[in-house]
C-alpha cells in the first residue's frame, strides 16, 4: 500500500482535491441556480414582450380608473414588476396577460381607496384646472366619451374598457375583475346603454359596437 493510499484509508480522502463525482448536495444547488437563470431569462424576454403588446392600452385604461396619468404609470409599472416577480408561477403567456390585467384593476382600486381617504382632509381643488389625462387619453377618445366613462359606476366603467377598449372576452374579464361572466355581461350591458344614452350616436363606433 503507498503512503497515498494509506493516508486515504486513515483520513478519508487525500490531502489535496481529487476529481471525481460532484457531490448530490452540489449537483442539486447548481440545478437550482441554473432552473433560476433560465426562469429569470423566461421573464425577461415575456416582459419586453407583454409591455411592446399591452403597456399603452393598460396605461390608457388605468389613466381613465384614476382620471390621473402620473397614478397610472405607477400603476401600470408596479403591475408589471409583479408579472416579472410571479412569471415562473404563470403558465403560459395568456395566463400572464391575464394576471397582467388582474394587477392593474387591483392597483387602481388600491389607489382610489387611498386617494379617497386622502381627499378627506384637503381642501377643494382649484376650479377650472386643466385636465392633463385628457391630453394622454386624447387617442383613445374625446372628451365627451371620457367625461360619461368616468359618470358610470366603478364596475360597469371596468367593464365597458376591459370588454370593448382591450377586446376581453367575457371570460377574461371576468377572471381580471374577480367576477362571473353573466355579471360581466350585466355590467357591460348596463354601462353601454348608459353611454349610448350620453353620447351623440355617432360616436357609437367607438365603443366597439359590433364586435
Amino acid at each position: 500500500m503507498t503512503v497515498v493510499q494509506e493516508r486515504a484509508g486513515t483520513w478519508g480522502t487525500p490531502p489535496w482535491p481529487v476529481a471525481g463525482p460532484r457531490p448530490a448536495g452540489r449537483q442539486e444547488g447548481v440545478a437550482r441556480v441554473e432552473e433560476r437563470t433560465s426562469v429569470a431569462q423566461a421573464a425577461d424576454a415575456g416582459i419586453r414582450t407583454l409591455f411592446a403588446e399591452h403597456h399603452t392600452r393598460m396605461l390608457r385604461v388605468a389613466a381613465v380608473l384614476l382620471s390621473d396619468p402620473s397614478l397610472a404609470e405607477d400603476v401600470v409599472q408596479d403591475a408589471y414588476v409583479s408579472v416579472y416577480a410571479s412569471w415562473g408561477r404563470l403558465r403560459d403567456r395568456e395566463a400572464a396577460v391575464g394576471y397582467l390585467h388582474r394587477s392593474v384593476v387591483n392597483g387602481a382600486r388600491s389607489r382610489l381607496r387611498r386617494r379617497a381617504v386622502a381627499q378627506r382632509h384637503q381642501p377643494a381643488p382649484l376650479a377650472d384646472a386643466a385636465s392633463a389625462e385628457d391630453v394622454a387619453l386624447a387617442s383613445l377618445a374625446g372628451r365627451p366619451l371620457l367625461l360619461a366613462l368616468r359618470a358610470l359606476p366603478r364596475r360597469e366603467r371596468e367593464v365597458v374598457l376591459l370588454r370593448h377598449y382591450l377586446d376581453l372576452s367575457e371570460r377574461q374579464t371576468a377572471e381580471a375583475l374577480g367576477l362571473r361572466p353573466g355579471s360581466v355581461k350585466a355590467y357591460g350591458s348596463r354601462g353601454l346603454s348608459s353611454l349610448r344614452a350620453a353620447l351623440h350616436p355617432a360616436d357609437d363606433d367607438l365603443l366597439g359596437q359590433g364586435r
